[in-house]
């Protein structure tokens, strides 16, 4: 496959794809500007936090994971993928132990021309996340081959995507695997590849914005945006939207079922009203947020569904974030719902209007009751 033939020009991209990278280029320079704010060394020991926590949660764990954090360390952001970088890389992916989820080919990459093809898509001339995705495929495409055409989850072609996105400024993204630019048959291109890409660096991002210092002194309480407004009152209509119809599927279980909304939170970041409810959902400590939860209750079990708006970076960034999260308490005690705290967050910008971000949320929220209603009549 000719990846420099599809060129790193975001202009050939479809408009939704086009417009993440538009959101991630708004959501880079309100980071950057935050971050200079910050004490560099306790900013980078954040870093290193998050990125150990994205490495584990992806289930990459010993001597792995500890190279890993080393090759998307502060310093090593600005080294070339050249080829030999890239048959270093390998040649480490390859020699360490199991990686857990990702695997590593059963041969070394040790071939230079096709580590050469490897590292041609690094030096393409556009945007860091379009030549980042097909850099990645030209590493999947290799390590593929070398594999026997066995298909499967890969370690390496997420590291040189990373290590892209790390020279081009971008925070480290956690190991994804994202879907591989199509054949020269098919009309996506890259565009899969990069709209996965894109919601990893924005995650990236919004974590790294979530970063506060020790010490950081809560915001003085100011009016609600207008945005957080607005955002709020419609996720909270449309929960209320969803009470009735549910309602009646669970009272097909349990005529005393229940399905009640509610709502709360904080302006200021203070006291215990909301972060009994919102609890791990807000993503800045203390930052002001408001959440909206459907209690959804069958005999002696209880769902709740908390959908959160709440404000990214202290002190105030203008960013927003919604978020779900999802409880079930039975006899047996408390746990997650699969499905519903892994769920992708929907990012908000200072000059959006909520009509912009509407169907994102809205799919959100709609997910979350789906997989909140599968989870309850399940047990």
């Amino acid at each position: 496959m000719d990846t420099l033939r599809l060129s790193a020009d975001p202009e050939r991209l479809p408009d939704r794809v086009r417009e993440e990278l538009t959101d991630v280029d708004r959501l880079r320079r309100i980071w950057s500007g935050h971050r200079q704010a910050q004490p560099r060394e306790a900013r980078e020991a954040a870093r290193r936090s998050l990125v150990r926590s994205r490495i584990e949660g992806a289930g990459v764990g010993g001597p792995l994971a500890e190279y890993l954090e080393s090759a998307l360390a502060e310093g090593m952001g600005g080294r070339t993928l050249d080829p030999d970088y890239v048959l270093e890389l390998a040649d480490r992916v390859h020699s360490l132990p199991d990686p857990g989820a990702f695997r590593a080919p059963a041969a070394p990459l040790v071939e230079y021309d096709r580590a050469r093809a490897v590292a041609a898509p690094a030096a393409v001339p556009g945007h860091p996340l379009v030549r980042a995705a097909h850099t990645y495929a030209e590493t999947l495409a290799a390590v593929t081959e070398l594999d026997h055409g066995n298909e499967a989850p890969r370690l390496l072609p997420w590291l040189v995507a990373a290590l892209v996105l790390r020279r081009a400024d971008l925070p480290p993204v956690p190991p994804v695997h994202p879907p591989a630019v199509p054949g020269p048959d098919s009309d996506e291109g890259p565009a899969p590849t990069v709209s996965a890409l894109a919601r990893a660096v924005t995650a990236a991002l919004r974590d790294e914005l979530s970063w506060t210092p020790p010490g950081t002194a809560p915001d003085p309480g100011e009016p609600v945006p207008p945005l957080a407004a607005v955002t709020r009152r419609r996720v909270t209509d449309h929960l209320r939207s969803h009470r009735e119809s549910v309602g009646l599927i669970l009272r097909g279980l349990d005529p005393a079922a229940r399905a009640v909304v509610r709502t709360g939170g904080h302006d200021s970041g203070a006291g215990a009203e909301g972060l009994s409810e919102a609890g791990r959902a807000v993503l800045t400590p203390g930052a002001a947020h408001w959440w909206t939860a459907l209690e959804l209750t069958v005999e002696d079990t209880t769902l709740s569904l908390v959908v959160v708006v709440q404000e990214i970076g202290r002190p105030r960034t203008g960013v927003l974030a919604v978020t779900v999260d999802g409880r079930l308490t039975d006899p047996d005690g408390v746990r997650d719902v699969p499905g519903i705290s892994g769920a992708e967050a929907v990012t908000l910008m200072p000059a959006d209007c909520v009509d912009d971000r509407w169907p994102r949320i809205r799919d959100l929220v709609d997910e979350g009751v789906s997989l909140a209603l599968g989870g309850l009549t399940r047990v």
